[in-house]
């Protein structure tokens, strides 16, 4: 009984911030690599978005560096961030 509630409330908690998370979407038919610098955040994270893929990401905002061409972008809790033929195009959310 108390794992039950322990597991509910961390669903609970956890559901609102990926409300707040900006999306990361690979079009392409190839991984790539991303250097992460989340905001508020001393150090950067590697990050690899696999073919066709769709995930939350920088729930605070952060910067993506796409490894590959050094492309950087800045990104808002909300925003929506496509990879297509290798370029990241951001779309600001609302």
């Amino acid at each position: 009984m108390k794992q039950s509630v322990i597991l509910l409330l961390i669903l609970i908690m956890a559901g609102p911030l990926s409300a707040f998370a900006a999306t990361l979407q690979n079009r392409d038919s190839q991984a790539y690599n991303l250097q992460i610098q989340e905001s508020g955040r001393p150090y950067s994270s590697q990050y690899q978005v696999i073919e066709n893929a769709q995930v939350d990401i920088c729930f605070n905002g952060c910067e993506m560096t796409l490894l590959s061409t050094g492309q950087t972008v800045r990104v808002n809790p909300k925003d929506s961030v496509v990879i297509d033929n290798g370029v990241m195009n951001v779309t600001p959310g609302h």
